[in-house]
């Protein structure tokens, strides 16, 4: 059975960026690029469903040179082959998904897989584009948002556990080729082993062009889809100001308006002192606010 990996390689979020108004794109000079954490959770959910042995994961990505350290991660982790797509008609500047969706279909059309897995979006488009899109051009079935899979033994169907919004599962079977998705933290993720790192660094990693795959530059060109504009940061948020007491007249709640201020929040009263008088007003406050009847008021000795 061949299965096809799709990766991405995004930059690690937790590291130090900004965004302003102007921001076209981000910088990616302080940036670390780690492997997308969905495409990762894919890979580990399909090597406990079909351990090493039963089936040839292929892991592929579409970028340059750079892009090999994420292929190398997901050899480390269980893949067996790798293949990276690069053309010079892709260097003129960065595509959209539905040029990557494309180009991604016409190297699983070429090769022949039998499943594709991915993550359901990357963390810096968030789009959740490629995945349908890639169902689309194939003509294959689409299964997103998988949280279990289990693979026929004849190895011709599977049934997946999808999730849904509030908690739900919806349990569905289909006929292989197909196309699954899955979201970031739905599988745990193991830890490469030293040989395996090893292994990987060794591996050459096979790169293919565009006229390899059937594809053209004007079929890259004539590539529709949402175009990206440029970056918006998140609006601030507001504090909220305490309203104006409602037992004022209107006339002083535009006042406490105006002025900015509003009703306040009771704090809370420390009591100090020895045990026996800490006690009394303990008693005093839970009777005065009618927790304990008047007869408990004077019996703390």
């Amino acid at each position: 059975m061949n299965i096809a990996l799709c990766v991405k390689q995004v930059p690690d979020v937790a590291g130090p960026f900004s965004l302003t108004e102007e921001t076209v794109s981000l910088d990616n000079a302080g940036l670390v690029n780690i492997v997308n954490p969905a495409d990762l959770a894919a890979l580990a959910m399909v090597r406990k469903a079909l351990p090493p042995g039963t089936a040839k994961v292929t892991a592929m990505s579409v970028g340059p040179k750079s892009v090999e350290r994420a292929l190398r991660v997901c050899v480390a982790l269980g893949a067996d082959k790798t293949v990276r797509v690069w053309d010079s008609a892709l260097t003129a500047g960065a595509h959209g998904p539905d040029v990557i969706a494309r180009v991604l279909a016409a190297t699983i059309s070429s090769i022949g897989f039998d499943l594709i897995v991915c993550g359901s979006r990357g963390i810096c488009g968030g789009s959740g584009y490629v995945g349908p899109a890639l169902a689309e051009y194939l003509c294959f079935a689409q299964l997103c948002s998988v949280s279990h899979l289990e693979i026929s033994p004849a190895r011709d169907a599977l049934t997946v556990h999808r999730r849904l919004d509030r908690g739900d599962r919806e349990i569905v079977a289909c006929k292989l080729p197909a196309v699954i998705t899955v979201d970031e933290g739905t599988a745990e993720i193991p830890y490469a082993s030293f040989p395996d790192v090893l292994a990987s660094e060794r591996m050459e990693i096979p790169v293919i062009d565009l006229a390899s795959i059937g594809l053209k530059s004007s079929d890259i060109e004539s590539a529709c889809g949402g175009r990206f504009l440029h970056y918006v940061p998140p609006r601030p948020r507001t504090k909220k100001s305490p309203a104006p007491a409602k037992a004022l007249s209107p006339l002083e709640q535009m006042q406490q308006a105006m002025l900015g201020g509003g009703a306040t929040k009771k704090g809370s009263d420390v009591i100090e002192g020895k045990p026996q008088k800490v006690a009394q007003e303990i008693v005093r406050f839970l009777v005065s606010n009618g927790i304990l009847p008047r007869e408990h008021e004077g019996r703390v000795m």
